[in-house]
């Protein structure tokens, strides 16, 4: 059993997967689902640096109305085996807040002990 399954440091979430709906006019996109994911959820964070974006806003006059938070996410690997790798639009609650998943998921597969899928989460 590896740590990144198990351990300390592990927070429950609510996971809002990404849903793909058709409009009025047959138009298809996806969106973050009504309503979570079944059953309890835990993940790890890890404060991360801050995107390009972030940095120059922290440059502009309006320094304190515009912030930006930025974590990396990472589910245990039954999450991944059960539920697969969640789409853009998907985002999770955490600690009462919610928070969108920013890009593509990073999946590592150097060796099967240290197999994972991180996300990266911001709160705008």
């Amino acid at each position: 059993m590896s740590l990144l399954d198990t351990g300390a440091r592990y927070q429950p979430v609510l996971v809002y997967p990404e849903v793909m709906v058709i409009d009025e006019d047959g138009n298809k996109f996806t969106q973050p689902s009504e309503t979570p994911l079944p059953g309890p959820t835990i993940a790890r964070f890890q404060i991360a640096n801050q995107s390009g974006t972030s940095a120059r806003r922290a440059e502009q006059d309006n320094e304190g109305f515009s912030t930006e938070k930025v974590y990396r996410m990472r589910f245990p690997r039954s999450f991944t085996k059960t539920h697969g790798i969640l789409g853009a639009q998907t985002q999770i609650e955490w600690k009462g807040t919610r928070w969108a998943l920013f890009g593509d998921a990073s999946e590592y597969d150097s060796s099967e002990a240290l197999a994972r899928v991180d996300y990266t989460i911001k709160r705008f």
